[in-house]
């Protein structure tokens, strides 16, 4: 309940008045009466002893005093959990009940009987003064206190004009930020979702690798392998584009259909046009009898793969642009076109972009082919997986040729700072080749080609290290030291980051699912 003390100014003590209250007084239990016969600016207020204390703006008391007494409903709302602000047609405030005084954080009884078109000039609820109509604002921010509220601001007409206009604020902070949280949520569980499906296509085909950088590759593969949209995949040699490849092949609406693989850099530049789109009988001097299909045809209604894309000569890169363009192919031999429905994933290892700018690639067929780009990272970048594919060759290899073999802990250390030019393909070749000349029951450093023995030993000299090789203890399995080896590098990696985490997993080259799983299952303490 408001008192005199409430409403007055106390740096105003020099206003001639006969008309004083007392500031313990009450708002309610003022007498109108004394009111009428008087035509001061200001009324007094005195303490207990009758000193002044301040002064009340005559015109504003009244005004307070008339509508407060107008509403009998003033304490309900006052109750209410609804933030709710009145004004007149003069846009003075008529009425604030505590619930709005809390969300902005202001005293009631200092905007009580001004004017909200001065104290906000921009507030929505002037606009109802001018329109007559009701208004709803989503999301509106008070940036002084931080809060997002929803706006509501309605008329009130009486007799057909309208009296009074009103606004009821509902504070949307909290369910702001709540699905703030839940989009993010959604995100990272929209993110592990994939990293989930990537992990298991790669368990079901054999495929080893779990660094983050190699399932970003197959969770865009993934992604957009139910597509009809054309796949441009990028990677040097012997980095596994044939898997990516088999992943879009395998999961794609087109995957009972015919899928067609053509290397364009193994076909002479006479040949190519052939291969691609095929001849008719008696086209040209030599061509078979009954003529023969294309590429493009072989996979009408599947999937053509260009491989080597980068090596095709550049008269046919014009005519591969217009097939598709147009989606036809022009037949050798044949007066009219052929209409075909293929899905073109290509793949180069080659600077496509450098080639444009040489004039070697059109410029216009490589922007018709890099719809979506997929990188395949080459083995030197996804750290750990050195380790996981080089057990896995060893056991394949090993079944192979029934051998019973381990490698020695150097042989670890050595590939992970090999920069591996020929990547995957290097990788198999050199287990394969180890396990075939091993005279002993342990693989060791002088087992492995002398082209990457010598080029690990080189790069130690020169880091004043030398070339340790310890075996594993008589026996150890090779799981057990792979396991060990594995706890021993994240130990060193977290430690040598200081406990930074997320660096210590882009050192390890691991996704932050598996570095979590690999600390839990080691029991590696992380601070």
């Amino acid at each position: 309940m408001l008192t005199i003390r409430d409403l007055m100014n106390p740096n105003i003590k020099n206003k001639e008045s006969k008309l004083q209250l007392e500031e313990s007084l009450y708002l309610k239990d003022i007498d109108m009466a004394i009111f009428n016969s008087a035509h001061h600016e200001y009324v007094n207020v005195v303490d207990k002893e009758g000193r002044l204390v301040g002064a009340v703006k005559t015109e504003r008391l009244v005004y307070l005093i008339s509508k407060q007494k107008e509403n009998s409903f003033i304490q309900i709302l006052d109750t209410m959990d609804a933030r709710l602000v009145v004004i007149d047609r003069d846009s003075r405030i008529f009425y604030v009940n505590p619930a709005y005084g809390n969300i902005l954080g202001i005293n009631i009884s200092k905007i009580l009987g001004r004017y909200l078109s001065i104290i906000e000039p921009e507030a929505a609820l002037l606009d109802v003064l001018k329109t007559k109509k009701t208004q709803n604002i989503k999301n509106r921010l008070i940036k002084s206190i931080n809060t997002y509220v929803d706006i509501s601001t309605h008329p009130l007409i009486s007799g057909g004009e309208m009296v009074r206009a009103y606004s009821v604020f509902t504070d949307v902070t909290k369910e702001n930020r709540l699905n703030k949280e839940i989009k993010k949520m959604t995100a990272v569980a929209e993110e592990y979702n994939q990293q989930i499906q990537a992990r298991k296509f790669l368990e079901e085909n054999k495929i080893i690798g779990e660094s983050k950088i190699y399932l970003d590759c197959v969770n865009k593969a993934l992604k957009v392998a139910n597509t009809d949209t054309m796949v441009l995949l990028r990677g040097e040699n012997g980095t596994g584009k044939e898997v990516i490849v088999n992943l879009i092949k395998s999961h794609c609406a087109r995957k009972d259909r015919p899928f067609i693989t053509i290397n364009c850099s193994a076909i002479p530049d006479s040949l190519i046009e052939s291969e691609l789109f095929g001849y008719e009988e008696g086209a040209f001097t030599g061509a078979s009898k009954g003529g023969r299909l294309g590429k493009f045809q072989l996979a009408d209604g599947g999937t053509l793969f260009l491989d080597e894309i980068g090596d095709m000569p550049y008269q046919m890169q014009a005519k591969l642009l217009r097939v598709l363009q147009e989606g036809e192919i022009d037949k050798v031999g044949r007066q009219r076109n052929i209409p075909i429905d293929v899905r073109v994933i290509a793949a180069t290892n080659r600077r496509l972009e450098e080639m444009v700018q040489r004039g070697e690639f059109r410029e216009d067929l490589y922007y018709r082919l890099n719809v979506v780009s997929i990188s395949i990272p080459p083995l030197r970048e996804r750290g750990n997986d050195v380790l996981l594919l080089t057990d896995y060759f060893l056991q394949k290899y090993c079944e192979k040729y029934k051998r019973k073999l381990k490698i020695d802990r150097g042989v670890y250390q050595m590939f992970l700072s090999y920069g591996w030019p020929g990547n995957v393909r290097e990788l198999q070749n050199t287990i394969e080749s180890a396990v075939v000349l091993c005279e002993t029951d342990t693989i060791t450093i002088r087992d492995i080609p002398e082209s990457i023995r010598g080029k690990y030993e080189e790069n130690q000299g020169s880091n004043g290290t030398e070339s340790v090789s310890c075996t594993f203890p008589a026996g150890a399995t090779l799981k057990e030291e792979v396991e060990n080896f594995e706890k021993n590098m994240i130990e060193a990696a977290i430690r040598d980051c200081q406990g930074n985490r997320t660096k210590a997993m882009e050192v390890l080259g691991m996704s932050k699912r598996t570095f979590y799983r690999k600390v839990a299952n080691y029991g590696i303490k992380v601070k």
